[in-house]
């Protein structure tokens, strides 16, 4: 594996998909779950808005590695990273977009809980597209060498 893109263009990638899989810890096993997810390069941060109390609230405040997976099309992006949970309410307010009022009654639901992940490396996989993919890999299997699959590589963000 190399590292052939910079961490700006994986920020970029994770900037542009805005669900991920939020993978956290429940005792012994892994727990996971899709989630509205907020990249912020410049902030060196991801958020997520959550329910306070529930599943993933308490999962992060007793074991706060996470893991976020992202993937649009044939892009894929898997975050490592520490997450914090707390009641940001100014910040709660500044991501609240109108997809959320599905979940909640506004910004000052006091059911709503603010994730907070730090990232601290991720390993990401991009494809030249369907297509171009598939096709070079009937030409692989045709021809016995290996398909061409994209760039691979991790960064530390």
């Amino acid at each position: 594996m190399t590292d052939t893109k910079s961490p700006q263009h994986v920020w970029k990638l994770i900037q542009d998909i805005p669900m991920a899989l939020l993978v956290t810890h429940d005792g012994d096993r892994l727990d996971a779950r899709p989630m509205a997810a907020t990249a912020r390069e410049d902030e060196g941060a991801i958020y997520i808005l959550a329910n306070k109390g529930e599943d993933s609230d308490q999962q992060i405040q007793a074991h706060s590695e996470v893991i976020l997976s992202f993937q649009k099309g044939v892009s894929f992006v898997v975050v490592h990273g520490q997450a914090r949970a707390s009641d940001d309410r100014a910040r709660i307010k500044e991501l609240w977009t109108a997809f959320d009022k599905a979940w909640w009654d506004g910004p000052e639901d006091p059911r709503i809980r603010l994730l907070t992940v730090t990232p601290a490396s991720a390993e990401y996989w991009e494809s030249p597209g369907k297509l171009i993919a598939y096709a070079d890999m009937l030409v692989a299997a045709a021809t016995g060498r290996k398909p061409a699959t994209g760039d691979h590589g991790s960064v530390r963000l």
